[in-house]
């Protein structure tokens, strides 16, 4: 495994300003939540969340994202069935490990090392503690990657439920409606925060490693900040809209390099939303919807 560098030593050495993930020019719009109805009777069982962290400077990166990709492939000798694909999520975040250089990294960096989604969800940040790439987390925590990695998280109960019925994909432009249900009053709760996420699927692009094309890719939280939005729910139903829209320019941060090879396609455009616990980094439900 590729040991990560400290973004934190990297940032000191930055000679210009970086593009910041936390800039608004991405059309997110934040409105507040709004109670419809009542809760869920009962705890539902959960949807699963894989969280793969790689880069394509990383060597090791192809073989096991290929290996967690055919676990979704129809056509693949490894494919898990639709029972369990339909209730199972990917991000794959590409990073500055092990060295800088992924324009799907390079779009989104933060002008400092707080700013920086990769340092916050990866490294000394709030969320998980990387030690190399490629990484994979599983409903927060860290798997080696097998086919039954999403079976045992898939027969646990959470209190929660989301939806993202209404939600509307329309060429570069998100409109996303996101409704939570909850079983149980956790009004007084501060351990909840929800991240949506843009993604992107068939992103065509051959760098150090030679990966040609990228699945399920990152390209910036559509919640406020790096750490989410703080949920307040009680037995209840709310919901919240928001939007967001293809940067034109993805990526090209105009800074250093041109990645004049980057091929993509708005009509692959999905979204994912999840709830973490800020503690115990436990998933506490997922859902994504996509063209």
């Amino acid at each position: 495994m590729i040991s990560s560098n400290r973004l934190r030593f990297y940032f000191l050495f930055l000679p210009f300003i970086l593009l910041s993930c936390g800039d608004d020019d991405n059309g997110s719009n934040f409105s507040d939540w709004t109670a419809i109805g009542s809760g869920l009777e009962s705890n539902v069982l959960k949807n699963v969340l894989t969280e793969f962290q790689g880069s394509t400077n990383c060597p090791f990166c192809p073989a096991a994202d290929a290996k967690l990709l055919s676990y979704f492939d129809s056509n693949s000798d490894e494919y898990v069935g639709s029972d369990i694909t339909s209730k199972w999520f990917l991000i794959n975040y590409h990073t500055y490990s092990p060295s800088r250089g992924d324009p799907m990294y390079e779009f989104l960096r933060g002008e400092t090392a707080e700013d920086d989604y990769c340092y916050i969800r990866f490294e000394e940040g709030n969320w998980y503690q990387g030690s190399g790439v490629p990484a994979t987390y599983t409903n927060g925590v860290r798997t080696s990657i097998y086919p039954e990695m999403a079976l045992q998280p898939m027969a646990e109960e959470t209190p929660i439920q989301i939806s993202l019925s209404g939600t509307k994909i329309d060429g570069s432009n998100l409109d996303i409606r996101v409704s939570i249900k909850s079983s149980t009053d956790m009004v007084s709760s501060d351990s909840l925060h929800l991240f949506i996420c843009a993604t992107m699927d068939n992103v065509i692009y051959s760098g150090y490693n030679q990966e040609p094309q990228h699945q399920d890719v990152f390209l910036g939280w559509i919640t406020a900040g790096q750490s989410g939005e703080l949920i307040s729910i009680g037995k209840e139903e709310i919901i919240k809209d928001f939007s967001w829209e293809m940067p034109s320019d993805w990526p090209q941060n105009n800074y250093e390099t041109s990645w004049s090879s980057v091929e993509w396609d708005d009509s692959n455009l999905a979204v994912v939303a999840f709830i973490q616990n800020k503690y115990t980094k436990e998933i506490i439900q997922v859902s994504g919807i996509d063209n």
